[in-house]
């Protein structure tokens, strides 16, 4: 209760003292009553009509002795208000020297009576570099127990060149394993990072704790290395996630505990049990992939009415309606224009965006194509609801791998009735494809996206049924996205800035798109999916001898391939699903694949693998420094965050 007192004061100070620098009157103050459970005010819907409490991205309930530092309160409030930092990650990412509660209370005592606007910034800088460590510090870096040097899949590459440089990207496992301090699972509380066991492998750059959809394309890679142990492990990581919360997080740090990803835990189980045959750890997991299933039924599901009757879908929908804490600054800046009554609507659409993976895309956008207009709440998404057409596939198949019949007869009715249900909601006869359906508008949006091959991946559709498969090809055909050099775009919308569109081309994207069409009984397909592979390799191989970097994302216009641009944050390298991609497809394809004579190198690259790993260069970590923002700005934000935080309970 004193906290909150401390806070609520804080708070009240803050907006009075900004009220009165912009001449505003404040015309009342929320009661301590109301304070616990959010401000009865607050709107919900897209019109602002409605009542809500604000949930933050975690709070008492998910981490009770630290969300006061890391998702909410003054502290993270004055860090981005003055920006110490270029990423707003970097803060919220920092483990804490002392208990919270005693940083806590320590802020308070310093700056007494002071609204964030009037915190001396050096002071404050001062202040973080006594109480904080740098991000990533409570992370030792790894050598996977089962990483050999030269795995017999990889050495089976027939091409030279390709089979050397397949042996640097297995190198850089060991670059990006992760293991988290063992002396963190008793002092959890001074951390963001989420506890975990056993090593992992991280996708790189700013981020380093696991993420989720992103494990399922680095075990592709994993097990193309025959990490078989690191893949295991990994897993069991994700099953503590789903048997801590019910479900895994978006990523590895407390602020991700509002929000999942694209549901890929099935998929990995499956993966490895196709490797290995391991029916006992099948036998283990079984019961935690129902069980993350069930929270994907009992929290993002939606009835839907469409033409052909009501069916009840997938949609991506956090309960968090506050700044992203990783993201804080950017999302109160992108808020600025949004009326107040609007704005929780609006950081909900902006966590359910990241929720999807695709952060951001104009896939979320209304007709106007600009983040402000983003209403991914309603759109219900075609690429979920073939995730989960699958997951119910797999447990079918699992369940009869281990002798049950009676477990493996109900998925394989569930999924034949989803299988019906995806046709109704998501297909449209017209174009001959899936695509997402907008509750707003009633309609499909008929615009490319990637994601609409994802049920060709899943294979949600009828075996026998290969016209749908083939107009899906048709379409992609004729719309151009096969005609890029660098690979399949993630949109056909040239006037995006958002990272998740033209130009940009992503690992886990043109995977799906390459593997569904290899799958298929149709030839045609099966010969682009040879030449898509082509494609993508050689435009890696090509970024990766220029930069020594295998990068998150790629331009694939042009015909000097780059890595990809845009969205919140600077192109990462690492990358952990791109080199888990380029593995697989190497593998896949060992004795069709042919680097062309003018990619092939003048000095043969090093062969050493570890040689080659530590080649691969790390972002630096961002210290705090004592560079004055411009008090424009700070004013700017300052404003803005006393409308959203004067209500909260901290």
């Amino acid at each position: 209760p004193a906290m909150r007192i401390s806070h609520l004061f804080s708070a009240l100070s803050f907006l009075f003292v900004i009220s009165l620098a912009q001449n505003m009157v404040v015309d009342e103050v929320v009661p301590l009553a109301s304070l616990d459970e959010g401000d009865p005010r607050r709107p919900t819907s897209p019109e602002g009509g409605g009542v809500e409490p604000i949930v933050l991205a975690c709070d008492e309930n998910t981490a009770e002795l630290n969300w006061f530092i890391y998702c909410s309160g003054p502290l993270l409030e004055a860090v981005n208000v003055h920006s110490l930092f270029n990423d707003s990650k970097t803060f919220v990412d920092m483990p804490l020297k002392e208990d919270p509660k005693y940083v806590n209370d320590k802020f308070h005592e310093q700056f007494a009576n002071l609204s964030v606007n009037e915190i001396n910034r050096d002071e404050l800088i001062e202040f973080v570099n006594e109480n904080f460590s740098p991000p990533g510090s409570e992370l030792a870096s790894c050598v996977p127990i089962d990483w050999h040097p030269q795995p017999q899949k990889i050495i089976g590459i027939q091409d030279p060149d390709l089979r050397e440089w397949a042996l640097s990207l297995h190198g850089i496992w060991k670059s990006l394993c992760k293991k988290i301090h063992e002396d963190i699972e008793n002092q959890k509380e001074r951390y963001s990072l989420i506890w975990l066991e056993h090593e992992f492998i991280a996708p790189g750059g700013r981020f380093r704790e696991f993420y989720y959809w992103d494990a399922y394309w680095i075990v592709k890679g994993l097990i193309a290395s025959e990490m078989y142990t690191t893949v295991q492990k990994m897993i069991e990581n994700l099953a503590s996630m789903i048997d801590r919360y019910g479900f895994v997080p978006n990523g590895g740090r407390i602020y991700y505990l509002k929000r999942s990803q694209p549901p890929m835990f099935s998929a990995m189980v499956y993966e490895y049990y196709e490797s290995t045959h391991d029916k006992a750890f099948v036998r283990k997991m079984l019961p935690i992939m129902e069980r993350e299933q069930e929270f994907w039924n009992e929290k993002r599901m939606i009835e839907v009415k469409v033409p052909t009757g009501n069916f009840t879908v997938y949609q991506y929908r956090t309960e968090a309606n506050v700044p992203r804490p990783e993201s804080y600054r950017e999302d109160i800046l992108s808020a600025q224009h949004i009326k107040e009554n609007d704005r929780q609507r609006f950081w909900r659409d902006i966590a359910s965006a990241a929720e999807s993976g695709w952060d951001f895309s104009t896939r979320w956008f209304k007709d106007s194509g600009i983040l402000l207009d983003i209403e991914t709440t309603t759109v219900l998404p075609v690429d979920l609801n073939a995730f989960q057409c699958w997951n119910m596939d797999i447990l079918e198949y699992l369940h009869e791998r281990t002798g049950n019949k009676t477990q493996s007869e109900y998925y394989r009715n569930k999924r034949a009735d989803f299988r019906d249900t995806i046709h109704h909601v998501f297909y449209n006869n017209t174009a001959g494809s899936w695509f997402d359906y907008n509750l707003r508008t009633k309609n499909h949006n008929l615009d490319f996206y990637a994601s609409i091959a994802v049920p060709l991946f899943t294979g949600c559709y009828h075996s026998l049924n290969q016209a749908k498969s083939e107009s899906l090809f048709k379409l992609m055909n004729e719309s151009g996205v096969f005609n890029y050099p660098g690979g399949v775009p993630t949109s056909m919308n040239a006037n995006s800035s958002e990272q998740w569109d033209f130009p940009n081309g992503f690992s886990n994207l043109n995977h799906m798109i390459i593997e569904g069409l290899r799958k298929s009984e149709n030839a045609q397909m099966q010969d682009k999916a040879f030449k898509i592979a082509e494609k993508w390799v050689f435009g890696n191989y090509k970024v990766f001898a220029e930069t020594g970097h295998m990068w998150e994302k790629y331009n694939v216009i042009g015909d000097v391939p780059k890595p990809g641009s845009g969205g919140e944050y600077d192109v990462q390298d690492g990358f952990g699903w791109t080199n888990g991609v380029i593995l697989d497809l190497l593998i896949t394809y060992n004795h069709r694949l042919k680097l062309p004579d003018q990619l092939r190198p003048t000095a043969s690259p090093a062969t050493d693998p570890a040689d080659s790993s530590n080649s691969i260069l790390t972002r630096s970590t961002r210290s705090v420094d004592s560079t004055t923002s411009a008090s424009g700005m700070i004013f700017e934000l300052s404003s803005l965050l006393s409308l959203v935080f004067a209500r909260i309970a901290f």
